[in-house]
């Protein structure tokens, strides 16, 4: 018993939501758009009309990262990630539902950043 009395407690390092949750999702969510596309979209909509379009864009992206801040700040999140998270937060109706549409967001993720990266890939190349 006393060598139980002689430990120091056990603290988890602990991100925060700014670290933890809102830098990762805004760099996931504006990713390959907002470095390699900005200046085709500059290119093709004018420069007040792309700069209109990337703040609108910007801010629905900070609206949902808040959002995303606010339902992992709910409890501990255990296992199963994002998907376990929203369907505990929100109940399994909505967890299903967003669980679908997040599997598609991250399948066209994954081919965005392929293409974006043989983009940059070929630019050093050539």
């Amino acid at each position: 018993e006393k060598a139980d009395a002689n430990k120091a407690p056990v603290t988890a390092n602990k991100l925060g939501w700014m670290e933890g949750v809102f830098m990762p999702c805004l760099l996931n969510i504006w990713g390959v758009m907002l470095f390699l596309r900005l200046t085709w979209v500059i290119g093709q909509a004018g420069i007040i009309q792309g700069l209109l379009l990337m703040t609108v864009a910007n801010v629905v992206t900070t609206v949902t990262t808040l959002s995303m801040s606010a339902v992992c700040t709910n409890g501990q999140i255990k296992g199963g990630g994002v998907y376990y998270m929203i369907s505990r937060s929100l109940g399994p109706e909505f967890g299903g539902a967003i669980g679908l549409m997040f599997t598609l967001a991250n399948s066209i993720a994954v081919a965005m950043y392929v293409i974006g990266f043989c983009e940059s890939l070929l630019d050093m190349l050539t």
